[in-house]
């Protein structure tokens, strides 16, 4: 390879490059990357030393490293800090050589941007650390299972939670440890896991070292599609405590259940001391919980508020109680176990004890379908009520006719009748003394078969002024299949037809005018063809003669043309003449 080859080499390398004296420290050539990267101009870079690219504390320890590497000629590859023109720092790999450059001590340098490289490996380092702190500090136990519900990993907490060392648990099957009373529920409720990824399970019984119960409470999140992670990761807490004292609040469990097996609602009892509610089995069967013993806190009902109506909620109800207002209720979104959001009637009756609160007992009514019922009537009669079409709703009186029961707004304008006048009447009010045409038929045979029909009629106003309707006729059925009503929408369409006949009308002017001027046309074409017959029998030369041809051929293509314009207007007026 040529000398001017390597240098195109040096140049195009798409790495900063750059040759510099041993022993002044100056630049002495810099590549096209070095300029791009750095931001200095070559001009510029020739008038610098390496110390000018580099912090002033970095100096000193840099004449010394490259006296040494000239001494010592050796290949040299280190980490430094370098600055931009713009003052950023950065930090570069630098690989260099010496060499001979035009008889002078050189060295060759390639420096590589590891930047990015450098601060992400120290946010890896802080993140580790503080990982550490938190699961092997922290004062739950932290662990992550695989697919079949095997330990993966232990923290080191489980010595203080469990006096068991996390190698002894790690490789267990997770119901190795578990209360043979608690593990039918726990698989029930780690098959959720499959369609979600987190969910909190009610509180279990852990095996300790020394053949004891620790009663645990555990969040656990699916990440196995994490491949840094690869399982469900279960952060466990110690609830020995509290629930031992909650077992109190179940003295009176039975009395309770019978109670609230009276009804459909889900009953609760609030302890306002402990902050816990007893729920009856609504909670499971209506919000899709099953927490240990039908116990949760006063934090899990607010948390499974919607937060829209959380604050609102919560506030009330605390206002309640802080003031002792005996009876509470209110309307609001839940959350449910399975991811629904129910809407709920809830209220309350305070018992005080020496006129403070301590316990709160109500209801709770599932009105989730009534609350959608209402929206739907909401959003059908703001379209009913302001459509431009007519709306109206009659009876399914078989016997004596239907009778109209409502309409809109847009239908008392169209028609000219007030809303009393037309309510009882019957619809044929509208169809004036023109009773028997055609639609009107269509209409009486719909209504008879009970089927959905769609016509086009003359209706009349109040003041006797005939207008065009489109009507869309339909049946309406009760839950037994049996037809109650019938609803028409009617739409005045009465500028589209006459607009239809305007457009017909000025179609046939147009049709008869084409016509007209088709055979005013004709008559200059035929005598131009008849003297071009005739000079083509006179002597003339060839070029004239190719003029005529072509001539005499354009008069016949437009003569065909205006035949074929001829010939239809003259059908399309008779068939005009026909429809009319």
């Amino acid at each position: 390879m040529t000398q001017s080859s390597y240098y195109n080499l040096f140049l195009l390398s798409p790495l900063p490059m750059w040759l510099f004296d041993v022993q002044s420290l100056a630049f002495l050539d810099v590549n096209n990357a070095a300029t791009r990267n750095y931001g200095y101009s070559r001009e510029e870079f020739l008038n610098m030393t390496i110390n000018d690219i580099r912090p002033q504390d970095d100096a000193p320890a840099i004449e010394n490293l490259v006296r040494e590497n000239a001494r010592s000629g050796r290949f040299y590859q280190n980490i430094f800090r370098h600055l931009k023109k713009d003052g950023s720092l950065i930090y570069v790999n630098i690989e260099s050589n010496l060499i001979d450059f035009e008889g002078r001590k050189a060295r060759i340098v390639l420096a590589s941007d590891i930047t990015e490289k450098i601060r992400t490996e120290h946010e890896l380092e802080l993140s580790e650390q503080r990982f550490r702190a938190l699961v092997q500090e922290g004062s739950d136990l932290i662990a992550i299972l695989d697919s079949e519900l095997r330990y993966t990993y232990v923290s080191p907490t489980s010595v203080r939670i469990l006096g068991i060392p996390a190698e002894e648990i790690t490789g267990h099957h997770v119901f190795d440890f578990i209360h043979d009373d608690d593990r039918a529920r726990l698989l029930a409720e780690a098959d959720r896991l499959r369609r979600m990824q987190h969910i909190t399970f009610s509180p279990f019984r852990f095996r300790d070292s020394e053949g004891g119960w620790r009663w645990l409470e555990t969040r656990a999140t699916n990440l196995s599609s994490k491949q840094a992670v690869g399982g469900i990761v279960c952060n466990s807490k110690d609830i020995t405590d509290s629930i031992a004292s909650q077992k109190a609040l179940l003295e009176n469990i039975e009395r309770f259940n019978i109670v609230s097996k009276a009804t459909s609602d889900i009953i609760w009892d609030y302890n306002v001391n402990t902050g816990k509610i007893l729920w009856n089995k609504g909670i499971k069967g209506i919000l899709k919980f099953n927490p240990e013993d039908y116990l949760t806190t006063i934090s899990w009902w607010e948390e499974h508020i919607h937060e829209e109506d959380r604050q609102r909620v919560v506030s009330r109800f605390n206002e309640h109680l802080a003031q002792g207002i005996l009876r509470w209720q209110d309307e609001y979104r839940f959350i449910c176990g399975d991811g629904q959001v129910k809407h709920i009637f809830d209220r309350g009756f305070i018992s005080l004890a020496d006129g403070v609160p301590v316990r709160m007992i109500g209801a709770m009514q599932d009105i989730t379908r009534r609350k959608e019922e209402e929206h739907w009537s909401k959003l059908l009669e703001s379209v009913v009520i302001n459509t431009t079409d007519g709306v109206l709703i009659t009876d399914a009186d078989l016997k004596d006719g239907p009778a109209i029961v409502y309409v809109n707004a847009a239908q008392v304008a169209m028609s000219g009748y007030s809303r009393e006048e037309l309510i009882g009447s019957r619809p044929d009010i509208l169809h004036g003394h023109d009773s028997g045409q055609q639609g009107v038929q269509a209409i009486r045979e719909a209504f008879l078969q009970g089927k959905h029909c769609n016509v086009q009629l003359i209706n009349y106003t109040r003041e006797g002024v005939p207008f065009h309707v489109s009507i869309t006729m339909s049946p309406v059925s009760n839950s037994e299949g049996r037809i109650t009503h019938w609803i028409s929408i009617q739409r005045d369409i009465s500028e589209q037809i006459s607009y239809l006949k305007a457009v017909e009308a000025q179609n046939k002017k147009l049709r008869e005018i084409a016509w007209m001027q088709s055979h005013g046309v004709r008559a200059p074409l035929v005598r131009i063809m008849s003297l071009v017959d005739l000079l083509r029998r006179e002597e003339v030369t060839d070029e004239i003669r190719v003029l005529l041809d072509y001539l005499a051929e354009s008069a016949k293509e437009l003569d065909t043309v205006v035949t074929d314009v001829t010939r239809n207007t003259s059908l399309d007026l008779q068939d005009g003449d026909k429809t009319e």
